[in-house]
């Protein structure tokens, strides 16, 4: 088969996707994806370009969608103008064109055949961990669900929000042993929809055995969940009314997650999962007022006249200052963002693994010492973590 006959062949119903590849120099794209999709009812083929280098991170994409005819005058083009490959997969089978600077194109029959019916969706359907049309009895009492599994609309951001929650603790599990009952405590856990998801997903899901411990200050708040756990005989989950500084009622934790505590308890929550050397930790922070009272180093004073920049910029010193001292501490730390900054402004979360070769030496111990000086002042952790007796290498 010659190209321009491939080209002819194509419809919306055989074909799966085209990649076209190996760039020509003065190609404005470093690649094209191609699919085809259904926009009101009328089959297009969407053309997906990546423009720039993703190694220099200025990589972006550029969709624009095209009829048949179009299509094909496109890749007339395309192939040998701008690309010298293209791989193009069809319910009929897969073949490869390659094309040289001379301008020959040759269509090579694959012998593979993929043979996957491609999805018209123009917006697909994201895979949650917890999906719609399945009734979890926690999140209906919640006001997230209703009685028949559909998502409540004016609650949809909290139903996004508790499964990118739990496709973050999916990413730390082998890093647990789950050979035996875990130990993870929720401090601050507040209305508790994401303890309740913990659970649900490490216990019924994942038939991992744990005990979940939810901590918070509002004592009418865990009376409602205990309440809660009750009715839905969750066994090894509980909830207990306490100060994060002074909680004391385990030897060993596993995992350790804070949530939105607010201003330093999230310093306290972290110290502790540090002194209980907690495999894995979770930090959402909020509200990190501690050096927002400071007086900065006048290096940052064309940022910090103005309330609301310097109130920002703590908030990021402050986290940057507890991922220094949990990888300081052993911890391989990230991070990572929440949930959309649209739905809720403290959308970062930081999460530490811990490693088997502690302390990474005394670069990073300079570098937080010179953020520590920029921001006029200590956070509460390394208050906290100065009589915690370790030994930094010299790496």
């Amino acid at each position: 088969m010659d190209y321009l006959k491939l080209l002819q062949s194509i419809t919306g119903d055989n074909l799966i996707r085209i990649v076209l590849s190996k760039p020509a120099k003065d190609s404005e794209a470093s690649g094209v994806r191609i699919r085809p999709i259904k926009v009101k009812e009328q089959i297009l083929f969407q053309v997906t370009k990546s423009i720039g280098s993703k190694s220099s991170n200025t990589c972006k994409e550029v969709h624009e969608n095209l009829k048949a005819p179009e299509l094909e005058k496109y890749l007339q083009e395309a192939i040998p103008g701008f690309f010298y490959q293209g791989l193009f997969e069809t319910e009929d089978g897969g073949y490869t064109v390659l094309a040289n600077k001379k301008g020959t194109v040759t269509v090579v029959k694959n012998k593979s055949v993929t043979g996957k019916k491609a999805s018209l969706d123009h917006n697909r359907t994201k895979k949650y961990i917890i999906e719609e049309g399945t009734k979890v009895p926690f999140m209906v009492d919640l006001g997230v669900m209703t009685q028949d599994g559909k998502i409540v609309r004016s609650k949809y951001d909290k139903f996004r929000q508790i499964n990118r929650y739990l496709e973050i603790v999916a990413d730390v599990i082998p890093s647990l042993d789950t050979s035996r009952t875990i130990t993870v405590i929720d401090f601050g856990c507040g209305k508790s929809y994401l303890t309740f998801a913990l659970y649900y997903y490490l216990v019924k899901l994942k038939g991992i055995k744990a005990d979940i411990i939810g901590l918070d200050l509002k004592s009418d708040v865990i009376a409602e969940c205990n309440k809660l756990k009750n009715k839905y005989k969750y066994e090894s989950l509980k909830f207990i009314e306490g100060d994060i500084g002074k909680f004391e009622g385990v030897d060993k934790v596993d995992m350790v997650i804070t949530l939105h505590a607010c201003d330093t308890a999230t310093d306290y929550a972290l110290h502790k999962a540090i002194t209980w050397g907690a495999e894995v930790i979770m930090a959402v922070p909020c509200c990190q007022h501690e050096l927002n009272r400071f007086k900065n180093s006048p290096v940052l004073s064309a940022v910090s006249e103005y309330g609301i920049l310097k109130e920002r910029m703590s908030a990021i010193f402050t986290d940057a200052m507890r991922a220094g001292l949990l990888t300081q501490a052993g911890y391989d730390t990230q991070i990572l963002e929440f949930i959309d900054m649209e739905h809720t402004p403290k959308n970062l979360l930081i999460r530490g693994v811990k490693k088997s070769r502690m302390f990474p030496g005394k670069a990073l111990s300079k570098s937080l010492e010179s953020l520590t000086e920029l921001a006029g002042g200590e956070i509460t952790l390394k208050k906290l973590l100065r009589d915690t007796p370790y030994e930094e290498n010299d790496t």
